[in-house]
């Protein structure tokens, strides 16, 4: 396993591209902020934005020094589709994105 990782800002932004087929297997989203953080997380075909229309999680809040960690859901993506986020201020989520290429 491959792993990503990003602090993430107020503006969406890719926080894993794939390069070929693979497979996202877990996600942490720490806070490492005294407020809690609000995160939004989008999966994005190559070519696409982030948007209303491939928004995966909405304002999800952590509490400070709290993480969300996703290891249920197992992402595919092709050639150049990602993994996006953001948070509700920049500089205090800082994320790892672990991964499988194909």
């Amino acid at each position: 396993m491959s792993i990503s990782n990003t602090t993430l800002t107020t503006t969406p932004a890719a926080v894993y591209t794939s390069t070929g087929s693979s497979v996202i297997t877990l996600g942490y989203f720490c806070n490492i902020d005294t407020a809690t953080q609000y995160v939004n997380l989008w999966l994005v075909s190559n070519g696409d934005n982030a948007g209303n229309t491939n928004i995966i999680y909405s304002n999800v809040a952590i509490t400070p020094s709290d993480t969300m960690v996703l290891d249920k859901e197992k992402m595919i993506l092709d050639n150049g589709d990602a993994l996006y986020a953001n948070a509700s201020s920049a500089g205090n989520v800082v994320t790892t994105i672990g991964y499988i290429t194909l």
